[in-house]
C-alpha cells in the first residue's frame, strides 16, 4: 500500500480542522498561505473527496487498461507488416530497365594532292576513256557524321547518317573563300526490324555494290537516290534489297523554266516551270555469299549477285524556241546484270567479274541527259553492254591489283555519231612493301577508245576521210608511299609522292580542242604530292 493511502485518515482530520479553525490557522501560518486562501471555506477543487483515490489510478498496482491497447496495436502492426511482406514476395519483380546504347561515330574518305605537269602548270586528268587511272585524280573528301542507337524496347538498331563531300578547287589553292560541296548521304536506317536481318531506310543515299578501286568505278550498281528502300539478310548468306527513288537532272530533257507575264495584269514577268519531269528509278539486288568452311570465321568463298533496274519518265511539254511548244512522250528504260566474286578470306585476296546490259533510259548515266533521240523523241533503241573485272592478291612483301572494263554504247539515233562509243582499259599495279611502314607501287595502263565519227587521218589531213575514229594511250606510273597502318593494298592512310607519264597517239590528241595543251603534246607528265585515307565510312559497302 502506498504512503498516500496510509496517511489518508490524518489528511481527513487536518482538513476538518482547517474548516473549523480556518482563521486561526491563517494567522498561525502567514508565510505559506494555501492556494485556496481567497475562498478558505471551500475545499480545493482537485480534492473533493480526499478519502477516495483518484479515478485515474483505481488500481495502481495493475497497469491501466489503456496502456495495454498500444501493445495490442503494435502486435497487429507487426502481423500486418509480415503479411504485406509475404504478398510482396509472391509478386514478380519488375524487369530492370536496360541502359540505352548509343554513340556518335565519325568517318571519312579523302584524297588531297598538289600536282604539276611537265610545263610547270596544273596537273590534270589525262584519261581518254570514261574511267581511267586514278593516280591523277584531284582533291575530294567525304566527311561523315553518324548516330547509332540500340533501342532496348524494340531490339531495333538505327543509323542516322549525314555525309558532306568537298571537291576541288579548295581555298588554299585558289584563294577564293568558297567551297564546292554536296550532300552525299542524309538518311535514317533501321536494322533488325521485328525479325533479325530485316532493314529499311529513307532519305538520300548512295546505293552501291563492289567497285574497281584502280579506276574509281562501280560497274554494276552505283545509284544516288532520294527515296527509300528495304532489305533482308539471312544468316546463311542470302540477302536481297530493293530501293526506289527519284532524280531530276538539271537539263531541258527533264525540266525547263520559261518567262511569262505576271497574272491579273500585274507589272513584270515571272518564271514558270513549263517542263517538270522526274525520273523514277527502282533497283533490286539479290546476293548469295557461300563460305567454304565455318561462316563465322575468315575463309574462302564465292559470292553471286543478280541485279536489275527499272527507269520511268512521264510525258511533258517543252519550248524549244519562243512561241513553239513540243510534246515529249513518256519514256523508260532498264538494266540487268550479274557478278561473280571468288575470295580467299586472307589479306583481301579476291577477283570480281561483272556483266551488265542496259536499254532506253537505263543505258545513260543516272544524271546524263540523252543527246540523240529516236524518231518518236524517246530513248528507245539506246543500249549499252559492259564487261568488267577487278582483283587483288598479296603475299608477304608483294601485292598486285588489277582492273579492266570494255564498254559499247549506242544512243537512240539510227546513224553513228560522236556519242556512240566503244572503249576499254586495262590497268595493273604491283606493290612492294619495305618493312611495315613504307612501300612503292608501279602502275601500267592501256586505254583505247573508238568514236562513231569519220575524220581525216591525223598524219595527213588532206587524205580521204576514214573512220571510225580510234585513239589510244599508254600510261606508266610510280608511287612511293608511307603507310602508318602497315602493309596492304587496301590499308590506309597513306602519304604519297606520285609520278605518272602518259603517251598519246596522234588520234588521242584530236580529242581536245585547238590550243589545249593536251592537243599540243604527245607526252604528258604528272608530278604530285598527296595523301589518301578512309575509315569508319558507310558510303562503301551498303
Amino acid at each position: 500500500m502506498s504512503d498516500a493511502h496510509r496517511f489518508s485518515p490524518l489528511v481527513a482530520a487536518l482538513a476538518a480542522a482547517a474548516i473549523s479553525f480556518g482563521p486561526s490557522l491563517a494567522l498561525a501560518q502567514p508565510v505559506d498561505p494555501p492556494p485556496s486562501e481567497p475562498k478558505p471555506a471551500e475545499p480545493p477543487p482537485e480534492e473533493p473527496k480526499p478519502a477516495e483515490p483518484p479515478p485515474e489510478e483505481p488500481k495502481p498496482v495493475e497497469p491501466p487498461p489503456e496502456q495495454k491497447a498500444p501493445a495490442v496495436e503494435k502486435k497487429d502492426e507487426k502481423v500486418a507488416t509480415a503479411e504485406a511482406d509475404a504478398k510482396d514476395a509472391k509478386k514478380p519483380e519488375a524487369p530492370e530497365d536496360k541502359p540505352h546504347k548509343g554513340s556518335f561515330e565519325f568517318g571519312s574518305y579523302g584524297r588531297v594532292v598538289a600536282a604539276w605537269n611537265g610545263e610547270g602548270g596544273r596537273g590534270r586528268d589525262a584519261d581518254i576513256v570514261a574511267r581511267g587511272s586514278r593516280m591523277d585524280e584531284s582533291v575530294y573528301t567525304e566527311i561523315e557524321l553518324r548516330r547509332e542507337d540500340d533501342w532496348a524496347a524494340t531490339g531495333i538498331h538505327t543509323n542516322i547518317v549525314a555525309t558532306l563531300a568537298v571537291a576541288s578547287p579548295i581555298f588554299h589553292y585558289t584563294g577564293d573563300f568558297d567551297i564546292a560541296m554536296a550532300v552525299r548521304n542524309l538518311f535514317l536506317e533501321g536494322n533488325d526490324i521485328g525479325i533479325k536481318g530485316l532493314s529499311a531506310w529513307a532519305g538520300s543515299r548512295m546505293v552501291r555494290g563492289d567497285d574497281i578501286y584502280l579506276l574509281d568505278f562501280w560497274p554494276l550498281d552505283n545509284l544516288n537516290l532520294l527515296g527509300a528502300g528495304v532489305g533482308y539478310r539471312h544468316e546463311v548468306g542470302t540477302s536481297a534489297r530493293l530501293a526506289v527513288g527519284a532524280t531530276q537532272p538539271d537539263s531541258v530533257f527533264f525540266r525547263q523554266s520559261v518567262v511569262r507575264p505576271a497574272p491579273l495584269d500585274q507589272f513584270g514577268a515571272v518564271p514558270v516551270e513549263l517542263l517538270d519531269r522526274q525520273k523514277v528509278i527502282g533497283a533490286l539486288r539479290i546476293q548469295h555469299d557461300q563460305k567454304f568452311g565455318e561462316r563465322d570465321k575468315p575463309g574462302p568463298g564465292i559470292k553471286l549477285v543478280l541485279y536489275g533496274e527499272g527507269h520511268g519518265l512521264p510525258e511533258g511539254i517543252r519550248e524549244p524556241k519562243e512561241g513553239t511548244k513540243e510534246q515529249l512522250p513518256s519514256d523508260g528504260g532498264y538494266a540487268v546484270g550479274g557478278q561473280v566474286t571468288l575470295y580467299t578470306g586472307e589479306r583481301n585476296t579476291f577477283i570480281h567479274l561483272w556483266a551488265r546490259y542496259s536499254g532506253g533510259l537505263g543505258a545513260f548515266g543516272q544524271f546524263d541527259s540523252p543527246g540523240q533521240l529516236s524518231l518518236d523523241k524517246t530513248t528507245t533503241g539506246a543500249h549499252q553492254l559492259l564487261f568488267a573485272a577487278a582483283g587483288n592478291a598479296e603475299y608477304d612483301f608483294f601485292g598486285v591489283m588489277l582492273g579492266s572494263y570494255i564498254r559499247s554504247f549506242r544512243d537512240a539515233s539510227e546513224g553513228l555519231n560522236f556519242e556512240d562509243v566503244d572503249e576499254g582499259v586495262v590497268i595493273l599495279r604491283p606493290t612492294f612493301w619495305f618493312g611495315d611502314i613504307a612501300g612503292a607501287s608501279l602502275e601500267g595502263t592501256f586505254e583505247m577508245v573508238q568514236r562513231g565519227v569519220i575524220t581525216e587521218p591525223a598524219s595527213d589531213p588532206a587524205a580521204a576521210p576514214e573512220g571510225p575514229f580510234i585513239a589510244s594511250m599508254w600510261r606508266l606510273g610510280v608511287m612511293p608511299f608511307i603507310t602508318p597502318a602497315g602493309r596492304g593494298n587496301f590499308t590506309r592512310p597513306q602519304l604519297r609522292v606520285i609520278y605518272n607519264v602518259a603517251f598519246r597517239d596522234d588520234s588521242a590528241r584530236l580529242l581536245y580542242p585547238v590550243d589545249d595543251g593536251f592537243r599540243e603534246r604527245n607526252v604528258e607528265h604528272f608530278i604530285g604530292l598527296g595523301a589518301e585515307w578512309w575509315f569508319n565510312s558507310s558510303s562503301y559497302g551498303f
